[in-house]
């Protein structure tokens, strides 16, 4: 039996909001494929924490494997069972070289949706704008988390607030824009 990969949004989000993994990705993209000793030599990181790293990208379908002999070789690559995935990777990449400070925009838009709340908030007003109660009503989240989920998710560029209804935002971004795209999805 075949194991399947199915990460969520958030959780995959999640893994790709962390600094290092940024950075990783950077390098990976330079320099081909890497085993977690060489990636390890490149980022002066302990062996222990960069293969810890690159377990998790690759358990969210952000890279691909390749065992030669004893040695494991990473290179970014999407698994195809994992919905999303290949658009997200796009995103983050383009973003990540596009920037000088790339690794600072990926994170900071990558934030956003780094809870299942918020993806649960964003799949809500994909359907339609929504008034703070009607929202609370359909999320099931207190008065307090929505209130700070929601100014996350203002502060990412990923929703507005007209007219006493939140909706989503039109970000000029690539990776806003996937991320808002991917947040269609049911979480």
């Amino acid at each position: 039996m075949q194991n399947v990969l199915q990460p969520t949004l958030w959780r995959t989000c999640r893994a790709l909001a962390n600094r290092d993994r940024l950075k990783m990705l950077k390098i990976l993209d330079k320099a081909g494929r890497l085993t977690v000793s060489e990636m390890s030599e490149e980022m002066k990181r302990p062996l222990s924490a960069v293969s810890e790293n690159m377990r998790a990208l690759n358990a969210r379908g952000l890279l691909a494997v390749k065992r030669h002999g004893r040695e494991v070789h990473y290179r970014i690559g999407t698994d195809p069972s994992v919905p999303g995935a290949k658009e997200l990777l796009r995103a983050v990449m383009a973003t990540l070289k596009s920037h000088r400070e790339g690794s600072a925009h990926a994170f900071r838009a990558l934030t956003g949706l780094t809870h299942y709340r918020r993806h649960r908030i964003m799949y809500e007003l994909h359907r339609e704008p929504l008034a703070f109660g009607e929202l609370r009503r359909r999320t099931g989240i207190s008065r307090q988390a929505l209130q700070r989920h929601l100014r996350k998710l203002r502060s990412r560029g990923l929703i507005t607030q007209q007219k006493g209804k939140y909706r989503l935002a039109k970000p000029k971004e690539s990776l806003c824009r996937c991320l808002l795209a991917l947040s269609s999805r049911r979480p």
